[in-house]
């Protein structure tokens, strides 16, 4: 059955909460950590560590580049506490910019991860989820940095047809599991036995604070459309190379927004995906 006209009109979801883990070097821990508090941040120093808090922790990544931190090896990540709404994209965008005024850099060893909510979904949900990356991984390449494109960065790898054949035939958690056991997928199923949240990891690393937000609202309009109607696997959506990034981007358009009008696109979520239009042209002029 068809998605009814009022399934594609989702506005941006106040309650489903989020929560984000931003990599970066360049300054010492004792220098972002008065930044932050400068920003009215609340913020504490702590060993590595997966618990949630209800205060931002900085704590030492060694994946991540050691350079201007003071550290004889790995580099800082700061982790959110659950964020929710327009508060949340607020709080959000303070951090960055305080950390971006502060000094921060990235480079290909950062990224910036975002989790969302997912207690009120079932299995379809998932699978839905699922359904959707697979058939637009390569726009998602498309609007993202290189060295998060395709399997080129080994914590945040795609996911392949045998996979995603596994998933649509996926009756239970567990048969999702078996299949989504490695956490550095771009797409980690694993956080929801850790956080009951999904992990969206591609995205690099970045403190500026408008790449920040629209990354979050653009990645709940994914997680909220995965609770609409099944997503149909077509033949044509097999061969992902088929498309080109405009035409996954028209089709990704009609699948979030339906028949898309001015006042679709005008929503937080129409708005987020016109931003990530703007970084695909930018991708493709700088590969021209």
């Amino acid at each position: 059955m068809p998605m009814r006209e009022q399934e594609y009109r989702v506005t941006f979801n106040e309650s489903r909460t989020f929560g984000v883990e931003i990599e970066f070097f360049g300054i010492t821990a004792p220098k972002a950590l008065a930044a932050l508090n400068e920003a009215g941040i609340n913020v504490h120093h702590e060993t590595y560590n997966h618990t949630t808090r209800r205060h931002w922790k900085l704590i030492y990544d060694v994946s991540v580049n050691n350079k201007g931190t003071g550290l004889t090896r790995g580099g800082h990540e700061l982790v959110s506490p659950i964020l929710k709404g327009r508060e949340g994209l607020k709080e959000l965008k303070a951090v960055m910019n305080a950390l971006g005024k502060a000094g921060a850099k990235v480079d290909r060893t950062c990224g910036l991860h975002v989790h969302h909510d997912v207690t009120d979904y079932q299995v379809e949900n998932f699978v839905n989820l699922y359904a959707i990356y697979y058939k637009f991984e390569n726009y998602m390449d498309a609007i993202l940095p290189p060295s998060r494109r395709g399997n080129g960065n080994r914590y945040c790898r795609g996911f392949n047809a045998e996979e995603l054949k596994a998933l649509l035939a996926a009756k239970t958690l567990n048969d999702i599991n078996r299949v989504m056991f490695n956490r550095y997928k771009k797409l980690n199923f694993q956080a929801y036995y850790r956080h009951n949240t999904i992990e969206f990891r591609q995205h690099g690393g970045t403190h500026e604070a408008e790449k920040a937000v629209n990354w979050v609202v653009f990645t709940q309009a994914l997680v909220e459309r995965a609770k609409g109607g099944k997503m149909r696997i077509a033949k044509g959506d097999w061969d992902r190379d088929a498309h080109t990034s405009i035409d996954h981007e028209r089709r990704l358009r009609r699948i979030l927004f339906g028949d898309v009008t001015r006042d679709s696109l005008k929503t937080e979520y129409g708005q987020a995906f016109k931003y990530q239009m703007k970084r695909r042209e930018h991708f493709a002029s700088v590969a021209a």
